[in-house]
């Protein structure tokens, strides 16, 4: 601390690293102390912070399409808020700072929708192209296939499903900014209602069916995917909606590069590290449910 006599001595507030202020008639000068930056969350919050990045990311993705997907949810809960739930501390992702404030995320398995509706399986078959269980007899899709063919295919040949059901495909294609480093998701989100009843109506006037093939009798993808496929099924029960409980299948190239220890290290890092374990204070954060709208 210095007093200061002179030329221009009424000062107040701050100048750089100083403080003035005026005490007894006297102009008081105070150098700042500079405080190292010091973490403010523990390792289990870290962890915590770092999960909700992905998901947030992931599910801003989905762009409003992933709605109703928890079948029977408390009404003071949204879709975001059960997805988060559902997910958290599942297939950890760690992404630095930077990373998730650029929106990056990463495709991992994850699950997508709950409910009471039997689940429709996936699997990566031959040239990792996701296959499904849903089996649609002797018939091929083409520019040609109308929507009727397809819903008497899917209805007759599989006791789970019914005219008015709607099959719903989440590709979420995963890749990286050559520039930036950041990874990025892309998700094509298509839906069909099944239709026995239907007219001429084309398939493909509907949904973008060059994106589906047929392998083995059932429905498939056109090609592979890096990334993830989930397939839901859904219905209209007596004003409700009841889907299928379904999880993203992932075959995704770059997911293990972003759940090494080395990953794990550089996203703690960016984030300024954390504190030393302080044996009183809970793990987790302050709030640990927040309703948000992506």
């Amino acid at each position: 601390m210095a007093i200061l006599t002179g030329i221009n001595t009424r000062l107040r507030g701050s100048i750089g690293n100083y403080t003035f202020q005026r005490l007894n008639g006297q102009t008081i000068a105070k150098e700042k102390v500079e405080k190292k930056a010091v973490p403010t969350r523990s390792l289990a919050q870290m962890l915590r912070r770092m999960q909700w990045a992905n998901l947030v990311n992931l599910y801003r993705s989905f762009d409003g399409t992933l709605h109703p997907s928890f079948e029977g949810k408390d009404p003071r809960k949204s879709d975001f808020n059960m997805f988060m739930h559902a997910n958290l501390g599942k297939n950890p992702v760690y992404l630095t700072k930077e990373q998730a404030s650029m929106r990056g995320a990463v495709v991992a398995s994850y699950m997508v929708t709950m409910g009471s509706l039997s689940p429709i399986n996936v699997e990566y078959g031959n040239n990792d192209i996701p296959e499904c269980d849903i089996a649609l007899g002797s018939l091929t899709l083409g520019n040609s296939t109308t929507l009727k063919a397809f819903s008497d295919a899917v209805v007759q040949n599989n006791s789970d499903w019914r005219s008015g059901d709607q099959l719903s495909v989440y590709i979420a294609r995963q890749m990286v900014d050559a520039g930036t480093g950041v990874p990025r998701v892309v998700i094509d989100a298509v839906e069909v209602t099944l239709d026995t009843a239907g007219d001429t109506t084309l398939l493909s006037d509907l949904m973008d069916t060059s994106l589906f093939g047929v392998v083995d009798g059932c429905l498939a993808l056109s090609g592979p995917v890096n990334g993830g496929v989930a397939m839901v099924h859904s219905r209209k029960l007596k004003g409700q909606t009841v889907v299928s409980t379904q999880s993203f299948v992932v075959n995704n190239s770059y997911l293990a590069s972003y759940q090494t220890a080395a990953a794990f290290n550089s996203a703690v890092k960016s984030y300024g590290g954390v504190d030393s374990d302080q044996f009183l204070t809970p793990n987790l954060d302050d709030v640990v449910a927040i309703d948000v709208n992506p």
